[in-house]
């Protein structure tokens, strides 16, 4: 019986969650570009094209979420699903937003030339840091919804693996935030503000990367368990 049931659910979402994995794709492709801007030594016109490319992935990401809006709307998904559903599409929509703002904000720092200042630099080497565990998370949630409807017993390994990496940047926050404000008096507030929304923006990545993870395991519980 649970065979049949899940092989009537898969054929009716099986394009929905291919849709999910190419958004989050591009997610990855665009975080590994926010990377390399954090990393830094890339020249001003690399970075703009570097941030360019980040912004035509964020307009390609509203595309596939307004496929997947429509989709959902001509009943892909079971009503009891819908809205776990439609809370999950939001939260991989808001990733790829997330990271089209860190991508706009290291193009006017390089542009504002906010890396003269020795503190800012060093921040950024633990941005980069940071950066990598974001990553992480964004290629554990793309694997996640590529096995979503095969193992859940990988799905929720992954799960825990998200969960991990949410702590750590969650521990980095902290120590990022503790040690800007030691910077007091040393970066204007121009400088300040800018690194304030990198933490921010990258933590809120992880969690929300948490989130949509633990919105896939009650899907997918709710569908075959």
């Amino acid at each position: 019986m649970l065979k049949v049931f899940r092989k009537l659910l898969t054929a009716g979402e099986e394009n929905l969650f291919n849709k999910l994995v190419t958004h989050t794709e591009l997610s990855v492709k665009s975080m590994k570009i926010v990377t390399e801007l954090i990393k830094g030594g890339i020249s001003g016109p690399e970075v703009e094209a570097s941030v360019l490319e980040v912004v035509t992935n964020e307009k390609t990401g509203d595309k596939i979420t307004a496929e997947l809006v429509n989709l959902v709307s001509r009943g892909a998904v079971p009503l009891p699903l819908l809205g776990d559903i439609e809370a999950l599409i939001d939260k991989v929509d808001d990733i790829l937003d997330l990271i089209y703002f860190l991508a706009t904000e290291c193009g006017r720092a390089y542009r504002a030339e906010l890396h003269q200042n020795a503190y800012v630099r060093e921040m950024y080497e633990d941005f980069y840091k940071t950066a990598v565990i974001v990553l992480k998370s964004l290629d554990s949630l793309k694997e996640e919804l590529k096995i979503a409807l095969k193992d859940f017993g990988k799905l929720q390994s992954l799960n825990d693996r998200i969960d991990v990496y949410e702590d750590k940047v969650d521990e980095l926050k902290s120590s990022m935030l503790d040690k800007l404000y030691s910077f007091k008096g040393e970066i204007d507030a121009i400088s300040f503000n800018h690194l304030v929304e990198m933490i921010r923006s990258m933590d809120t990545i992880v969690d929300s990367c948490e989130d949509a993870s633990h919105l896939l395991i009650r899907v997918i519980s709710s569908m075959f368990y």
